[in-house]
């Protein structure tokens, strides 16, 4: 009797502990969310003071597309030039995913070019950009940064480089719903399908991992992108361009139906690339991707990363 009161007694304490460890991890991911929708406040309103109160002054930051912005200092002076070339700059954020210390934000950015941005002439064009952010934090503030922004998209819309597209959305979402599954089986299957796929080439992994409906919103791809047969031909796209291709996922963060994965492409041009032929060139390039889960499988995905910065490697300076 004492043994069956002893344990139902630590079940119980056990189910409090761990009840409570789970809603102070709630409570912690919401208030990082919170902290991504303030630090939007800033970008919309140019308010330095807010810049100060979300990100830490000893912010790390990583913007492939603007590597001189490194810390808290450079990135109010970032904010500064943008919002001097395009007064009327407004992100919002399409969703938001957290788990532990960080918050993955999809936005979509709009603006009209009336002044000097960056080096460009005023140009007077609106322009939209898509991006996912990762933010880092620790004790109310933002502590480290990861951006990537569809940068050759907006180039293309202020006239810089040549038009390839028409839209520069995101697109739109699928309706397919179905059992979000839970964080832990829908990162192993992640896991699964990306070190098969990239990590050793094998596409008849796709077959099992995708839905039959599978939608992929990539805003930099000129080719419509749907069920299995789709993204294994984006996937031999990039294996024929980079035959020792290897795309490293770097960190994953997972909430409800969604897992975001922060990876790193590495490989060297041998074949033709969106019309580029062979350079022998080595390029390096990093991206954060959204997999939605339905029913087990991967319905939806989104991409950002810098699609502008590979051109660059493969062409030199634009």
């Amino acid at each position: 009797m004492y043994s069956q009161i002893r344990n139902i007694s630590i079940a119980c304490i056990m189910s409090t502990v761990l009840g409570g460890v789970s809603e102070t991890a709630s409570a912690q991911t919401e208030a990082n969310k919170a902290l991504m929708l303030r630090a939007e406040e800033f970008w919309n309103t140019g308010d330095m003071a807010i810049a100060d109160e979300v990100y830490a002054a000893e912010l790390v930051n990583h913007d492939p597309t603007a590597p001189d912005v490194r810390d808290r200092e450079s990135l109010r002076g970032f904010a500064v030039a943008l919002r001097a070339g395009m007064p009327d700059f407004h992100v919002t954020n399409e969703y938001m995913i957290a788990e532990g210390d960080k918050v993955v934000g999809r936005w979509t950015a709009t603006g009209t070019q009336t002044g000097e941005c960056f080096g460009i002439p005023p140009t007077g064009k609106h322009a939209t950009c898509t991006g996912i952010s990762i933010y880092r934090c620790a004790d109310g503030t933002v502590v480290e940064a990861w951006w990537n922004k569809d940068m050759a998209g907006l180039m293309e819309q202020l006239g810089v480089i040549a038009v390839t597209r028409k839209d520069y959305t995101w697109g739109v979402p699928s309706a397919v719903t179905g059992d979000p599954g839970d964080t832990e089986s829908n990162k192993a299957i992640f896991q699964h399908m990306f070190g098969e796929v990239f990590g050793k080439g094998n596409l008849d992994v796709i077959d099992e991992a995708f839905a039959a409906d599978f939608i992929m919103h990539d805003p930099v791809s000129p080719m419509e992108i749907k069920g299995p047969e789709g993204y294994k031909q984006v996937s031999s796209m990039y294996f024929i361009a980079f035959p020792d291709l290897q795309i490293m996922s770097e960190d994953m963060i997972a909430e409800g139906d969604k897992v975001a994965s922060r990876w790193t492409l590495t490989g060297t041009h041998k074949g033709e690339f969106m019309g580029l032929p062979a350079t022998g060139r080595r390029v390096t390039t990093t991206g954060v991707s959204i997999f939605r889960f339905a029913d087990g499988k991967i319905v939806e995905t989104w991409a950002s990363y810098d699609a502008l910065g590979m051109i660059q490697q493969l062409t030199g300076p634009l």
